[in-house]
């Protein structure tokens, strides 16, 4: 029977992962970018809860988890706390506030169940997950390949926006994030499967699959943090590091060069990324939008104009109404929460980083190096896009945490 139930929870946590990057839009009052692996990982909390024996394991994660779940549930209480200027606002956008609330909400569920999981089969779930994530992002990195080669041989598909890889995550920046998440994942998966090199052929074709996105955010942001990293490398002393890696950016750039010399599949991408700063790029309206966020904050910098309420406040403030979110993680707390919220968005990550970076110079290990650059690459990413309600973002969060906690997680130095 138990042998029955592990292959039960494996395969639905397995199944889970795969569902994550699979979206569609739901219109129930508000236009809603749901997940498949959000009506799965509801049945598997049902699922997990039914089971008796897994009260004490909960009781365990709670227990032992308690900064991360402390982390989620605080976020969640400062962005209903900010609800108190729904009283105040002329203009209010209830619905938009709440559904911002249920998706945190919905965020912090994939870290308890993720967590339970670990909690009950410890490393072997890991490795299971990293293995599943691994296989979904090479399927996730060969349709934005194949979807941009169709589209440039004039075969509309739906998987492209103006020709930029979107794949199944309807939108070309979110896809960029899914794959710089991993390529972190994909490494880690190498190291605890204890692959005897950690660089393979499914981080180029992820690598890749980036460029065909076309997102400047997302290709700027794996560049910079991949510099970071290999600063931090160089500061350390890890020389040996720093010279494969270097190796590794020549190759992967060769093998650019020559696709972009004998095809145009990505040099739609590469001009994107180069014309950055140009006129008509839209980085002018984005900068807008973020003194705008600014100008908000000024306003109400304790609590911040409410949850979800950016686009409904700005008539108070302009004179009309803003029609775009701030695309800006950071400015949409600062002027949405206020600096309560923000401060409570911002320790954590900010802590986990630190450790990342400490755990780098001090022992040099492969998992700190990989992770950092994936999260540093997307902390970048959320200057230019809203991240927050993204499920996939949680979990590699919430994974990190766990990895860098050596005290639980055994690891393989190669």
């Amino acid at each position: 029977m138990h042998l029955l139930i592990r292959r039960i929870d494996l395969f639905l946590i397995g199944l889970l992962i795969c569902c994550i990057p699979f979206m569609f839009h739901l219109n129930l009052i508000i236009e809603w970018n749901v997940s498949y692996g959000d009506m799965l990982m509801v049945a598997i909390l049902i699922w997990l809860i039914a089971n008796k024996e897994n009260n004490a394991i909960i009781a365990i994660v709670i227990r032992k988890y308690y900064l991360i779940i402390l982390y989620s549930l605080l976020l969640i209480y400062c962005c209903i706390l900010s609800m108190v200027n729904y009283f105040t606002n002329i203009f209010v956008d209830i619905p938009y506030g709440i559904s911002s609330v249920v998706k945190l909400t919905i965020n912090f569920l994939y870290i308890i169940v993720f967590l339970i999981f670990l909690e009950k089969y410890k490393e072997a779930l890991l490795q299971h997950i990293l293995r599943w994530w691994k296989y979904t992002a090479i399927a996730i990195s060969i349709i934005c390949i194949g979807s941009v080669i169709l589209y440039r041989m004039g075969i509309e598909n739906g998987l492209t926006l103006d020709g930029r890889a979107q794949a199944t995550l309807n939108d070309p920046n979110l896809a960029a994030l899914y794959l710089i998440v991993s390529f972190s994942i994909i490494a880690l998966s190498s190291i605890y499967l204890q692959k005897r090199t950690v660089i393979n052929s499914s981080m180029v074709i992820v690598l890749v699959a980036l460029f065909s996105t076309a997102s400047r955010g997302g290709t700027l942001s794996i560049m910079l943090g991949l510099s970071f990293v290999l600063y931090l490398c160089f500061i350390a002393g890890r020389i040996k590091e720093l010279i494969l890696f270097i190796c590794v950016i020549g190759i992967f750039s060769s093998v650019m060069y020559w696709v972009h010399s004998t095809s145009d599949v990505i040099s739609f991408a590469i001009e994107r990324v180069s014309n950055i700063g140009s006129n008509g790029d839209g980085t002018s309206y984005r900068i807008f939008l973020w003194k705008s966020a600014l100008e908000m904050w000024a306003k109400n910098p304790f609590l911040g104009v409410g949850i979800g309420q950016y686009i409904s406040y700005s008539p108070e403030i302009f004179g009309y109404s803003l029609t775009n979110i701030p695309h800006n993680t950071y400015l949409s707390f600062l002027s949405e929460t206020g600096i309560i919220g923000f401060s409570a968005f911002i320790w954590f990550p900010v802590y986990l980083i630190t450790k990342l970076i400490v755990g780098l110079i001090s022992y040099g290990e492969k998992k700190y190096f990989y992770l950092l650059i994936g999260l540093i690459a997307v902390a970048i990413q959320a200057l230019s896009i809203n991240i927050e309600n993204i499920r996939f973002i949680w979990l590699f969060i919430a994974i990190s945490y766990v990895v860098v906690d050596k005290s639980y997680i055994p690891y393989t130095n190669q």
